[in-house]
């Protein structure tokens, strides 16, 4: 990859109750573009990965520190109900809905780690973002790096649809949907999700990097 490339912290971020142990299958092709973890460096350029709610939090990090963040992805993050071409009490209909999954899914995994209390603070504030979208895509719109999103075209928590409309919302952003991955593309297929992920990253890594004297 070039020895730019390996200078990077790749930074994963998982949603409310998740762990880092679900990088695992993705890490070690990751690994290729830098050192893998979940903590953010104080110094160094970063790569920031974040599934679901670790998605804005993402977000947040490369549209505050704008000179260090080299790429996002995004993998089944969180987005803003989006109509679509449909009615607003549809679209109101399917955020509601996936809302209602989402902790459905929470509740059923008990043995999980309980949110704390940064954890509830950060569902809040995206749970502000739902309800109010042009504050998403105000934030979105900070960001100055290139952008990758990867869904799941089965994710019952965040409808592809929110996907495709936030893509489309922001043309620099490159969209790749998994076919039959649902909430978790990264660990549903892992193999594939490293292929979108690592391709598209080697590209985004050699167009950053000077041309050769």
């Amino acid at each position: 990859m070039g020895s730019t490339a390996a200078k990077h912290t790749v930074v994963c971020r998982s949603g409310v109750g998740g762990s880092p142990c679900e990088w695992d299958r993705v890490a070690p092709r990751l690994a290729a573009f830098g050192v893998v973890g979940t903590a953010v460096p104080e110094h160094g350029p970063l790569i920031l990965v974040g599934h679901s709610q670790g998605g804005v939090e993402a977000l947040r990090i490369a549209a505050g520190q704008p000179d260090r963040v080299g790429a996002v992805i995004l993998t089944s993050s969180f987005f803003p109900p989006a109509r679509a071409g449909r009615s607003r009490a549809a679209a109101a209909l399917d955020y509601v809905h996936h809302r209602v999954l989402y902790v459905r899914e929470r509740a059923a995994g008990r043995r999980a780690p309980r949110p704390t209390w940064r954890g509830a603070r950060q569902m809040a504030a995206v749970a502000r973002l739902g309800i109010r979208p042009s504050a998403y895509h105000r934030l979105a719109g900070a960001v100055r790096c290139p952008v990758l999103v990867i869904h799941g075209d089965r994710d019952h928590v965040v409808p592809v649809a929110f996907a495709r409309a936030a893509a489309a919302a922001h043309p620099g952003w490159t969209l790749r949907e998994l076919r039959a991955a649902g909430h978790r593309p990264h660990q549903d297929g892992p193999q594939a999700w490293a292929d979108v992920a690592t391709g598209w990253l080697a590209g985004v890594i050699a167009g950053s990097e000077p041309p050769p004297s």
